[in-house]
């Protein structure tokens, strides 16, 4: 009889059982049979850390079968439970068919990048999954092996922040070489988050993440000198689905285009310390959370995070250098893989520009939440930033914050020195 534990007494659905698990194990283990020993259940993540999945961290005890024999030696695993109920709040992660590429990414395209990569793991390893009754995805634990979560509402230093843009060059760069090789597969990825198929028919991104803008604007047209600023933020609020959807659309200029990550923010990437000397500076880093990707500008992904995930001074201080760590990687990588036609600096520098709206998007619409506080964001879901009154409390907290009132000012001046409010 299997064992089943839950001491933080959290709601466990109850499609999560023996059988789910056995399968998981036996999948995932490539074993034609295990025996369940027990079952530990516990979150995977802090309350409001997730808004579109609910994330278990669940210890299993086994043991397999050897011989026609089930052995007499168990062993202990740890694996991280995802799952992405659908509801009418969330029915745009359905139109962007999330499970399914996420899926396919753990599957098929993460383990081909790892061959053609230099040693590199850019994903933890998948043991299972069920469309039914609430898709479902099982992985490792990355925790076990070391890795961990940086400070969301802190802000990367540089050693976090240069680390993720090194693997983030060669996860481009290798992607690349994956697209030279199979074409087709450029084709299985074309809806981000900011799909324009997905914008123009989901009611509930606009509501989300216009809200946050509607703060903004707010917040900003009683700034001095702001007033023009907050103006030109109006009209983009005016015109919200087709300026967003622009942003990650294809177009003819492009330079290159590369698999994305497609969500570049704090809590879908970890970092590994193995320094004993220095125990605060990363040396590994690996990706989580792929159910967003999409081939397109590169630029997609950079400015996304660089307008979410990094500490404001140093943005202020030393944001080129951060692109050239970047671009290091990614030209070396191809060089490496000895590629053909590797894209020039000059390249990568004007995919930046050319995608500057969208990291405009990540500043307005995700800023906000990354860098709350947690005591804020507890109640965080999508289903409660429909609530116009829950939602206008949220937005008043939110936005009386003084650090991210700096932020902003800063990215939205940067942006109209740049023109990019000339851009829609």
């Amino acid at each position: 009889m299997v064992v089943i534990k839950n001491e933080q007494n959290i709601s466990v659905p109850e499609y999560l059982n023996e059988q789910f698990f056995t399968e998981t194990l036996e999948e995932g283990l490539r074993e034609s049979k295990v025996t369940l020993k027990e079952i530990n259940f516990a979150w995977g993540s802090n309350p409001g850390d997730n808004y579109c999945s609910a994330i278990y961290r669940v210890a299993v005890t086994f043991a397999r079968w050897v011989d026609g024999g089930e052995s007499p030696a168990t062993e202990q695993l740890s694996l991280i439970v995802k799952t992405i109920p659908i509801t009418e709040a969330t029915q745009f992660l359905e139109d962007v068919c999330v499970f399914i590429k996420e899926k396919q990414t753990y599957t098929d395209v993460l383990p081909r990048l790892d061959i053609l990569s230099r040693g590199d793991t850019f994903g933890a390893k998948y043991y299972h999954s069920v469309k039914t009754p609430v898709q479902t995805i099982v992985f490792s634990d990355l925790k076990v092996e070391g890795f961990s979560v940086a400070s969301r509402e802190a802000g990367l230093d540089w050693n976090h922040a240069s680390l993720i843009l090194q693997q983030l060059g060669k996860f481009h760069a290798t992607s690349m070489v994956l697209a030279k090789k199979d074409p087709a597969i450029v084709k299985q990825y074309t809806r981000g988050m900011l799909s324009e198929d997905i914008l123009m028919k989901s009611d509930t991104f606009e509501h989300m993440f216009g809200g946050f803008l509607k703060g903004l604007i707010k917040s900003s047209s009683s700034w001095p000198g702001f007033e023009k600023i907050s103006k030109h933020l109006q009209r983009l609020m005016d015109n919200f689905r087709n300026v967003c959807a622009d942003a990650s659309r294809p177009r003819k200029g492009d330079r290159y285009v590369v698999l994305n990550h497609g969500d570049m923010w704090t809590n879908n990437f970890m970092y590994g310390y193995d320094d004993a000397a220095q125990p605060e500076v990363p040396t590994r880093a690996i990706f989580v959370d792929f159910q967003l990707s999409f081939y397109g500008s590169p630029a997609c992904d950079l400015n996304f995070f660089l307008n979410t995930s990094i500490k404001l001074q140093l943005l202020q201080e030393r944001r080129e250098e951060l692109i050239k760590v970047y671009y290091a990687a990614f030209k070396d990588t191809l060089e490496y893989a000895r590629f053909e036609d590797i894209p020039t600096y000059e390249d990568l520098q004007y995919e930046l520009r050319s995608r500057e709206t969208y990291g405009l998007f990540g500043m307005f619409a995700f800023l906000p939440m990354i860098t709350m506080p947690k005591e804020l964001a507890q109640d965080n879901s999508i289903e409660n930033m429909q609530d116009e009154a829950f939602k206008q409390r949220k937005m008043d907290a939110i936005f009386s914050q003084k650090f991210l009132n700096d932020h902003q000012k800063w990215a939205l001046q940067r942006a109209d020195s740049l023109g990019v409010f000339e851009d829609y």
